[in-house]
Order: structure tokens, then C-alpha cells, then sequence
């Protein structure tokens, strides 16, 4: 249960932080004009193309310059980072659709920029929160380059990782061990998918529509 804790851990923090932040950085594109806007919404869609094991090299000596080798503060910074882009990217889509004039309403009453971002644009935009979120949190069950890269403390691992050891262990494949923590690291997946089911496909398909 040590391993399962690690990507629990792991993924509820990183999955908060990817929505905040692409929450946040989706509005300012959908909703305001600045100078770079276009230039920004262009690095973020090129970065969508790069394959994570391209930058593993200078992301493992960005690791050890902040000293973040076998600390799990290594594995959440980095996933956050790696899912930023597609999240914004269908926040943004899902933002498009939210007609401006509850903006200019708030406005009206004496709003401010944030009181439109916390009453209008999280509420009707949750759909695309929750589909990004269930996107985000599987993302720790089942990556396992960087995390075995980076996490070499037994303690520290997560159960990808921890599923591979298996493979290995004492020359021969405990496949009991294998499959017991393969349906272990299934249990919370599936039950986020259960609750975040309705949202999850409401967020996907109105963000395939705009797009």
C-alpha cells in the first residue's frame, strides 16, 4: 500500500495544480487580449507535439539542480508541467463556448477579473475540469519513464515502478505480485471514472464541437 499512497499522492496534487494552472492560463487566452497571446497559444499547442522522452535529458539535469532526485515533489512538478498544454488547450475550447455578456454583467455589479473566474468561468466550465482532471489523475498509474528515472528509493516509488521491480525480482517474474498490484493500481481509476463519468464526456465532446 506504500506505493499505492506514493501515486495517490502523486496524482491528486499534480492533477490540482494542472487545473488550477491551465484553468487559469485557458481563461487569460479565451477572454483577454495581450500583447503574445497568439505567440503563446502556439507554443502551447507546438509543446502538445514534443514526445516526453525527447526532453528527459535536460529535465533530469533540471531535477538535479533543484535537488528533486527521489523526492515525489520531482514526479508532481514535471507532470504537472507535461499536462499543462492539452489541459489548457481543451479548457480553452470549452471557455470559447461561455458567452461574454456574464462577464460584462459582473462587471456591471462591480466585479473583478477574479470574481468572473471563480463565479462564472469554474462553474460552467467544470465539464472540461473534470475531463482533464480524470485525464491527469490516470497519468501517474501509468507513466513510468520518468518516475523510474528520477525515483530510485524504494520508498519513493510509485506503483508503475514498483509493478516493473517484479519483473526482475530474484532473477525470475513474480507474476502474483505483478497482477495484485496491477488490479490495485485499476481500484482508484475506475472509481473517478465512475464519478466523474457524466462530466468527462460532457467535456470532451463540447470541446470536440469547438474544435
Amino acid at each position: 500500500f506504500m506505493y499505492l499512497k506514493n501515486t495517490l499522492f502523486v496524482a491528486f496534487v499534480s492533477t490540482f495544480l494542472s487545473a488550477l494552472l491551465s484553468s487559469m492560463l485557458a481563461y487569460c487566452i479565451s477572454r483577454h487580449s495581450f500583447p503574445g497571446r497568439n505567440i503563446l497559444f502556439g507554443t502551447i499547442l507546438t509543446i502538445m507535439l514534443i514526445p516526453g522522452l525527447a526532453m528527459l535529458v535536460p529535465q533530469f539535469e533540471l531535477a538535479v539542480s533543484f535537488k528533486l532526485i527521489d523526492k515525489l515533489w520531482g514526479v508532481i512538478l514535471f507532470y504537472t508541467a507535461w499536462t499543462i498544454p492539452f489541459s489548457t488547450f481543451l479548457i480553452k475550447s470549452f471557455i470559447d463556448n461561455i458567452p461574454k455578456e456574464f462577464d460584462e454583467a459582473i462587471f456591471m455589479d462591480g466585479g473583478s477579473i477574479l470574481t468572473i473566474y471563480l463565479r462564472i468561468i469554474i462553474p460552467l466550465a467544470s465539464p472540461s475540469l473534470a475531463a482533464v482532471s480524470v485525464f491527469n489523475f490516470l497519468y501517474p498509474f501509468e507513466e513510468l519513464g520518468w518516475s523510474q528515472t528520477i525515483l530510485k528509493i524504494d520508498a519513493k516509488r510509485t506503483l508503475p515502478v514498483a509493478i516493473t521491480q517484479f519483473f526482475q525480482a530474484h532473477n525470475r517474474t513474480d507474476w502474483g505480485y505483478v497482477f495484485a498490484m496491477t488490479c490495485l493500481s485499476m481500484i482508484p481509476v475506475i472509481m473517478i471514472y465512475i464519478l466523474l463519468q457524466k462530466y468527462f464526456v460532457s467535456g470532451l465532446t463540447t470541446g470536440a464541437v469547438k474544435m
